[in-house]
């Protein structure tokens, strides 16, 4: 297994506990090269550079192995490995993300998924981590989370994924830790829930007394059974999503809506 190129990357910056703790694990079985931002870009969903360069920077680790620091977010950073490579690897890791991306809203939003989905449209097999953090936890200071124990985890999935057959309509495995980890925690095959936070805009002055908002929310207390978010929020265990790029099935009543549009645009074109 040691033949296999894994191309590890996240949101959270190359300095990151818990890209490191995974890189130092994960280099245990395969040979892991980082391409991570050189700043923390979480949030930034799918953005890719096309404005203005992206400059990246050899990283020299204890251990010998190297990794690069970009200026790109974390979905460029796919395609600077590529570049770097001159070749695909055969696994994209992202993560591990201080913040658990469960719920279909964070998964969108999260530049940890983005770059698993970037992955997943080239043709290569990925897995997202993420981590619940404590609710006071201000997503700046990577506190109160063993990353060492998600990591070792981690790289057990990683070993086991390596070893199997990629299924042709799976993107990404999305994989949400709990806060905490114990010899009780469950792990659950989950689907994503729709929304994990109500989010709102709260508005204050400046001390030059000119209005400006910042985007909060509140975290939903309950979700539906056998969802992610259900999974590491209601029952502190793990959440394994499979994520798939099939955005086209709908319902019968949205074929219904369809043919109908269908028929209005022609009669409006005649």
């Amino acid at each position: 297994m040691k033949d296999k190129l894994i191309l590890l990357t996240n949101d959270d910056g190359i300095k990151s506990q818990g890209l490191n703790s995974l890189r130092e694990e994960v280099n245990k079985i395969a040979k892991v090269v980082c391409f991570a931002p050189a700043e923390p870009s979480s949030a930034v969903s799918k953005a890719l550079t096309f404005h203005k360069p992206i400059r990246f920077f050899q990283v020299d680790y204890e251990d010998g192995s190297i990794g690069y620091s970009t200026t790109g977010a974390p979905a460029d950073n796919i395609f600077v490995g590529f570049h770097v490579l001159k070749r695909k690897p055969d696994l994209v890791i992202s993560g591990i993300n201080y913040g658990d991306n469960s719920s279909i809203h964070s998964i969108l939003t999260s530049g940890t998924c983005a770059a698993a989905f970037e992955a997943a449209f080239n043709n290569v097999p990925a897995i997202a981590f993420s981590t619940d953090v404590a609710d006071d936890s201000q997503l700046i200071d990577q506190k109160g989370v063993d990353f060492s124990k998600i990591a070792k985890i981690s790289a057990e999935i990683v070993k086991i994924v390596l070893e199997l057959d990629w299924p042709e309509n799976l993107a990404f495995l999305n994989v949400n830790y709990p806060k905490e980890i114990t010899k009780d925690t469950q792990v659950f095959i989950t689907s994503p829930t729709l929304y994990k936070y109500d989010n709102y805009m709260v508005e204050k002055s400046d001390p030059r007394n000119l209005p400006y908002l910042w985007l909060w929310g509140e975290r939903k207390k309950t979700f539906q059974e056998n969802t992610d978010s259900w999974a590491v929020v209601e029952q502190n265990a793990i959440s394994i999503s499979p994520i798939s790029l099939d955005l086209h099935r709908i319902s019968e009543p949205a074929t219904k809506i369809m043919e109908k549009l269908q028929d209005q645009i022609r009669i409006n074109i005649s």
